[in-house]
C-alpha cells in the first residue's frame, strides 16, 4: 500500500460533495469508507462530484476547525445551498491554531479558483448572512446554554417553566436562538413541534428572514413578530389552549406594553381581544398565553423607552426565571472583550472608572467633527459595515421632504436612516444610505465593523452633581420621552447610548456636542485633535 492510498483510508480530511445548486461539506479520518457510506445514502448520493481537502499536517481538531469554519463561510457565500445540520458545532481552541487560520486563507482562494465558492472572506464576514448565520461555532457558555434549554424541553413541555438567557450586547443571544431554532428543525426528535423565533424589532425580523430563507431546513415563517401570535398560518390548531411549542424571543428587552404607542394601540388592543386577555396586558402575556415553552433573550440595560417591558414588568412576570436566568459572558462581537462593555456601563452609570484602554480594539473620541465623518470615510472604504450612529437628538426632518437634512454639527450637514428596515445591510452596497446616520431604532441587535457614534445634546454632565442627565429639550422621540420621569428619561438615554457604544466590532469613534461632557469624556476616551 503506498502513502496516498494509506492516507485515503486513514487520514483526517475535510470534504465537499456538491452538485450545481447545493453542497454539503464533511470531515472523516477514512475519507474513502465515508464515501462509500454518502454514496449509499439517499440524501447525498446525487451529488455529482467529492472534494478532498487534504494536508499532511492535518490533526483532527484542524479538521473540525476547518469543516465548521466551510459551513459558516459557504453558507454565508451562497454559491451553494448547504444540505448541513448545525449540531456540534462548537468555537473551541487547539494546538497551532493560529497557524492553521493563515493555512484556511489559501484554502479559501483555491476554492475560489475552482468556482466552488465566490466571495472573499472579508466580504463574507462584512455581510449579514454570515452575521446572522445558524452555522455558528458555538462559545462554551452558549454550549452551556443550549444544553439546559435542551434539557428542559426533554423534559416534556406540558410541565416546563419559561427560561431568560440574559447577556450582554455582542454574547452571541440572537445567534444562539437561531442556532437553536435550526438543530430543533433538523432533529426528528423534535418533529411536528412548533417552534419559532419572535423578534420584536421589525428592521431585524426582515433582515432574519431574508438571510434565513435560503437556509436548509428553515424558512421566512419561521421568524415571527409578538402580534403574528394570533395569526391562523402561525399556530396549530386542535393544540388545545397554547398554540405554540417552543418560542425564542431575541431583543426580549424591545418586547411591548401598552405605553407610547403611538399609531399602534389599535393593533396592540385587537391582539388582547383575540387573546381573551385584558386590555392593558403586555407582550411577554401574549407570549405566557401561546406558548408552552418561552425562551427570553434579555438584556435589561437595553431598555430604551417606556413602550418596552421594563425591568419590574419582566420581574412580575417572569419570577424565577428572570431571577435566575442562564447567563451568556463570553464577548463574540466587540473585540475589547467584556472588559469594554463594563467600561461603557460604569461611565454611563457616573460610576468614574479608572481610565483604560482596550490591546487591539480602538476607541477614539474627535475633537472635531469633520475629522469624524473624514475618519469614517476612510473606514467605510475598507469596512462596508461601519457606520455614524446617535441618539435621537435632532429631529427628523428628512422624513417627509428627503432634500431637506437633519443634523447640522460645525456646519457638516447629515441625514438621519432613511429607513428603519435593514438600513445597516442596505449601506453596504449603497454609499449614500451608509453616509446616513443611524439612530437606534435602526441599529439595535446589529453588529457593525466600525461604529462611529455621535453623543448630542439630548445627554449633558451637571456641572452641580458631575452626573449625565437628560435634556428633554433636546430629544426628539415623542414615544420615547411621553409620559417618562426625569429620572427614567435619563436612564432611557443612558440605555440608548450603551447600544451605540457597544455596536462596534473593530472599534468605535466617538464625537460628544456638549462641550462640558467631551471635557469629562475626554479623561475616558483617547481624544484626536
Amino acid at each position: 500500500m503506498n502513502l496516498a492510498e494509506d492516507k485515503i483510508i486513514n487520514w483526517p480530511m475535510v470534504y465537499i460533495l456538491a452538485n450545481e445548486d447545493t453542497a454539503y461539506v464533511g470531515q472523516t479520518t477514512s475519507v474513502a469508507n465515508r464515501v462509500n457510506q454518502h454514496g449509499a445514502n439517499e440524501e447525498k448520493k446525487d451529488f455529482a462530484s467529492v472534494n478532498i481537502i487534504f494536508n499532511e499536517e492535518f490533526n483532527v481538531s484542524a479538521v473540525t476547525d476547518y469543516e465548521h469554519r466551510l459551513i459558516g463561510l459557504m453558507h454565508a457565500d451562497g454559491r451553494y445551498r448547504l444540505t448541513n445540520k448545525n449540531d456540534g458545532m462548537t468555537d473551541t481552541n487547539y494546538f497551532s491554531k493560529a497557524q492553521y487560520a493563515d493555512m484556511f486563507e489559501d484554502l479559501w482562494e483555491e476554492l475560489r479558483r475552482l468556482e466552488l465558492a465566490e466571495h472573499t472572506i472579508d466580504e463574507i464576514e462584512e455581510s449579514e448572512v454570515f452575521k446572522y448565520s445558524p452555522y455558528k461555532g458555538l462559545t462554551p457558555d452558549q454550549r452551556v446554554a443550549l444544553d439546559k434549554i435542551l434539557e428542559a424541553i426533554d423534559g416534556g413541555l406540558d410541565e416546563a417553566k419559561p427560561i431568560v438567557v440574559e447577556g450582554m450586547p455582542g454574547t452571541g443571544k440572537t445567534i444562539l436562538a437561531i442556532y437553536l431554532l435550526k438543530a430543533l428543525k433538523d432533529n426528528p426528535k423534535y418533529a411536528g413541534m412548533n417552534v419559532r423565533i419572535v423578534e420584536p424589532v421589525t428592521s431585524l425580523r426582515n433582515t432574519l428572514r431574508k438571510t434565513l430563507a435560503n437556509v436548509s431546513g428553515m424558512n421566512a415563517d419561521d421568524i415571527i413578530g409578538p402580534a403574528d401570535l394570533i395569526k391562523p398560518d402561525c399556530r396549530y390548531a386542535g393544540r388545545g389552549t397554547k398554540s405554540f411549542d417552543i418560542v425564542l424571543i431575541d431583543e426580549a428587552h424591545r418586547l411591548k406594553r401598552r405605553v407610547n404607542l403611538g399609531t399602534q394601540f389599535g393593533n396592540f388592543d385587537k391582539v388582547n381581544e383575540e387573546l381573551g386577555l385584558p386590555k392593558g396586558a403586555n407582550q411577554i402575556e401574549w407570549i405566557l398565553d401561546q406558548v408552552k415553552l418561552p425562551v427570553f433573550f434579555y438584556d435589561p440595560l437595553q431598555t430604551v423607552g417606556p413602550s418596552c417591558v421594563g425591568r419590574e414588568v419582566v420581574r412580575s412576570s417572569l419570577g424565577d426565571a428572570v431571577l435566575n436566568p442562564i447567563r451568556l459572558d463570553s464577548q463574540m462581537r466587540v473585540k475589547g472583550g467584556k472588559e469594554y462593555l463594563d467600561y461603557i456601563a460604569s461611565i454611563l452609570a457616573d460610576a468614574d472608572p479608572e481610565p483604560q484602554t482596550f490591546e487591539g480594539y480602538d476607541v477614539v473620541m474627535h475633537e472635531r467633527f469633520e475629522d469624524f465623518v473624514a475618519s469614517f470615510e476612510e473606514t467605510y472604504k475598507k469596512h462596508t459595515l461601519s457606520r455614524m450612529i446617535a441618539g435621537y437628538a435632532w429631529k427628523w426632518v428628512s422624513k417627509n421632504d428627503a432634500e431637506e437634512y437633519d443634523i447640522e454639527i460645525d456646519g457638516v450637514r447629515k441625514r438621519w436612516n432613511c429607513t428603519y428596515d435593514n438600513w445597516v445591510g442596505k449601506g453596504v452596497d449603497d454609499p449614500a444610505v451608509a453616509r446616513e446616520v443611524g439612530c437606534i431604532h435602526s441599529t439595535q441587535g446589529y453588529d457593525l465593523s466600525y461604529a462611529y457614534v455621535i453623543i448630542g445634546n439630548d445627554i449633558k454632565l451637571n456641572p452641580s452633581t458631575g452626573k449625565l442627565e437628560a435634556n428633554k429639550d433636546s430629544y426628539f422621540d415623542r414615544n420615547g420621552y411621553a409620559t417618562a420621569s426625569p429620572e427614567e428619561l435619563t436612564q432611557y438615554i443612558k440605555n440608548i447610548y450603551y447600544v451605540l457604544l457597544t455596536r462596534g466590532i473593530y472599534g468605535t469613534h466617538i464625537y460628544v456636542c456638549d462641550e462640558g461632557l467631551r471635557e469629562c469624556f475626554g479623561r475616558y476616551f483617547k481624544a484626536i485633535d
